[in-house]
């Protein structure tokens, strides 16, 4: 190729690598993501987390949330919220004190965003006295049947089968007697997660009235029942472990 024909070559060649730089820098610089947490100092028992990222959801290829630098939650599809679509970031099995709360938004051209604020989370209520412990359960049929373990404590009720199932729901205390599971604690990301395998999105809410006698705990359902089989392990007798 003749000197002069090669230099315009190469100048060329140049221009057009420096028009893409320019508008992969442009892309690069312009992609943010926001956190619905910004701005709060005090989070309570349970709040909505949401990333938003300023490009469009064809472009984003996932949003993670961390919180103090671990990924806890991962969502491919928007909006992207914390525990799937609806449900609450539960504080409760965080240990009370700040924490740093970070919203990471990854690009399907690799580029990457991230935001993230600090606040404190307050100590965890503990549930009533006679609730509180483990409780074993055996359900005969169903598409859950097998003995149920369930601990109450402060972080929430965790519930482990022999067959492997499991949950952590967040329960509100309402009254004398009566109670409200209000969906899952999720508190590792989606692929290893620690949720509510009964209710995925939406989230309604299921109330329970309860009673304990010596070591017995029974659970009847005062209201619509709701979240697929969750009824049919929770509602009934529970004999303390």
């Amino acid at each position: 190729m003749p000197r002069t024909r090669f230099v315009i070559f190469v100048a060329a060649l140049v221009a057009v690598l420096a028009v893409a730089t320019a508008a992969t820098s442009a892309t690069t610089a312009t992609f943010t993501v926001r956190s619905t947490l910004t701005g709060k100092t005090v989070l309570p028992h349970r709040i909505h987390w949401l990333g938003i990222p300023s490009l469009p959801p064809s472009k984003i290829a996932e949003v993670a949330f961390l919180i103090d630098g671990r990924v806890s939650w991962i969502e491919h599809n928007a909006p992207y919220t914390y525990g799937y679509d609806a449900n609450y970031l539960v504080t409760t099995w965080l240990t009370p004190g700040t924490h740093r709360f970070e919203v990471r938004a990854k690009a399907t051209d690799g580029s990457v965003a991230t935001t993230s604020s600090t606040a404190r989370v307050l100590p965890a209520s503990p549930p009533p006295a006679a609730l509180a412990g483990r409780w074993t359960r055996t359900v005969a049929t169903g598409p859950d049947h097998g003995t149920w373990q369930l601990q109450v404590d402060k972080i929430g009720w965790r519930f482990h089968s022999s067959t492997g199932s499991g949950s952590l729901v967040d329960v509100a205390y309402l009254g004398a007697g009566l109670l409200e599971s209000r969906g899952g604690i999720a508190t590792k990301n989606r692929d290893n997660q620690e949720n509510n395998n009964w209710c995925q999105e939406p989230f309604q809410p299921v109330r329970y009235h309860w009673s304990v006698t010596g070591n017995t705990l029974v659970l009847t359902l005062a209201g619509p029942k709701r979240c697929g089989g969750e009824s049919l392990v929770w509602a009934g007798e529970w004999s303390r472990s």
